[in-house]
């Protein structure tokens, strides 16, 4: 007979695949896998109070389910992440649940949601990475001139961090304790890091994931990245966080009647796989965190 915890892996598993492969294949993850998702989690959580007479399953269901739609929200309102990948993760959230405690800490920092929550985090910077710096490979000529430009534009705020650095490894020379020297040494690290990395980050946007296509051809939830203005209304624009089904009819009427040609949208990188890597890796790992402090 399966069990209850494999079946729940096997079922998060096809869901989080299917998101993959759509995401790769059509860049965007259909309403059935994510609203799939959800129906499952909270089903599958509440199949396991009615079997264990435990109404406990069911509420910390719910619970991860409205935890994942808090920061789900709060990354596709700062632009970070698309719908699907936002409706995704509260489809995590009721699959894997929120246990908490009436009691301090409340929460446990090794429950397998949050586990999920710190591998996601790992994995999809790694991920953004490797997919960064193959698209830049494939685009090198346009890459090298929008990081000339990156890099020029940057340019005050990387004397800036040169002189905090030398600063730094001034202090790092000066101070007795290795703890401290190993803190200083990490932090100007990780800011040359985060500093190079966005800059390549807007590098490989400007070069690689922007695209001129017809009205005819967007899709709900295309990110525009240029205002459209036509006269002197302004249709759509990156501010909108993805067009809407409206706002293609009346730029598909504007086309059809000449007005406009194409319209500006960025391309995001399909982040679905890193769901699927994080997931799997919680299977088998644990929290990566976790694993590497002990």
């Amino acid at each position: 007979m399966l069990q209850y915890p494999l079946l729940v892996q096997l079922i998060t598993l096809a869901f989080l695949s299917a998101a993959a492969i759509n995401d790769i294949k059509k860049r965007e993850v259909p309403n059935w896998v994510n609203y799939g998702l959800v129906i499952a989690g909270l089903g599958l959580g509440l199949l396991h109070s009615v079997v264990a007479f435990d109404w406990h399953f069911f509420v910390f269901s719910i619970a991860g389910a409205l935890a994942a739609f808090a920061l789900s929200a709060l990354m596709f309102y700062t632009g970070q992440w698309g719908g699907g990948d936002s409706k995704l993760l509260i489809g995590m959230g009721a699959v894997l649940g929120l246990a908490f405690t009436a009691k301090p800490p409340f929460l446990g920092v090794e429950s397998q949601f949050v586990s999920f929550l710190f591998n996601l985090v790992a994995i999809s910077v790694a991920y953004a990475i490797v997919i960064g710096t193959v698209l830049a490979v494939k685009n090198r000529k346009k890459f090298a001139a929008a990081a000339r430009k990156q890099l020029e534009s940057y340019s005050l705020l990387r004397k800036m961090l040169l002189i905090v650095s030398a600063v730094g490894l001034v202090l790092i020379i000066a101070v007795n304790d290795v703890a401290l020297r190993f803190a200083l040494a990490a932090l100007i690290a990780t800011m040359f890091f985060g500093l190079y990395l966005s800059i390549m980050a807007k590098a490989v946007e400007k070069a690689c994931m922007l695209r001129l296509v017809s009205p005819l051809r967007l899709t709900e939830g295309d990110w525009i990245a240029k205002d459209v203005v036509v006269g002197g209304r302004r249709i759509c624009g990156p501010k909108d966080l993805g067009i809407e089904k409206r706002q293609i009819r009346q730029l598909a009427d504007l086309y059809r009647r000449g007005r406009i040609r194409a319209v500006l949208i960025k391309e995001g990188i399909p982040f679905s796989p890193s769901f699927l890597l994080a997931y799997i890796v919680t299977i088998f790992f644990g929290n990566l965190f976790f694993a590497f402090v002990r």
